[in-house]
């Protein structure tokens, strides 16, 4: 006589398994989350990047308090890129200023953060069948 139920496996190896299985899903959701963020911050520096190339374009104040802060925040990240490229002198004052080295940085950073969360996902996907 058989019983009405079986397991798949003994009770404490599936209770391991489970658990198991709940840590690896807690590590998967943890990453994920920190993509989310890394993602969050890539978005939030290109666009003071960007709003720090548009008021150069446009010849804004430097003695402006919004743009003085403005560009030393901004003047941190993008320091390593700093006359990579000589920026370009608009108009027949030179206020304005096409600066090259933003663009260059802007570039760079999305490939690094791109990378960074291309190495993130590998580590919680699996691996595809070799193709043949």
């Amino acid at each position: 006589m058989q019983p009405g139920y079986q397991y798949g496996a003994p009770p404490a190896q599936a209770a391991a398994q489970q658990a198991a299985q709940q840590k690896k899903r807690r590590r998967k959701y943890g990453v994920a989350k920190f993509m989310d963020y890394l993602q969050w911050v890539l978005f939030a520096l290109e666009m003071l990047f960007l709003l720090r190339f548009v008021l150069m374009l446009v010849g804004a104040d430097p003695n402006n308090q919004f743009a003085q802060a403005l560009y030393k925040f901004t003047g941190f990240f993008l320091y390593p890129f700093e006359g990579i490229v000589p920026s370009t002198p608009l108009g027949t004052k030179g206020i304005a200023v096409i600066e090259w080295s933003t663009l260059v940085g802007m570039a760079v950073y999305a490939l690094v953060f791109y990378l960074v969360r291309l190495l993130l996902h590998i580590t919680i996907s699996r691996p595809e069948e070799p193709v043949e």
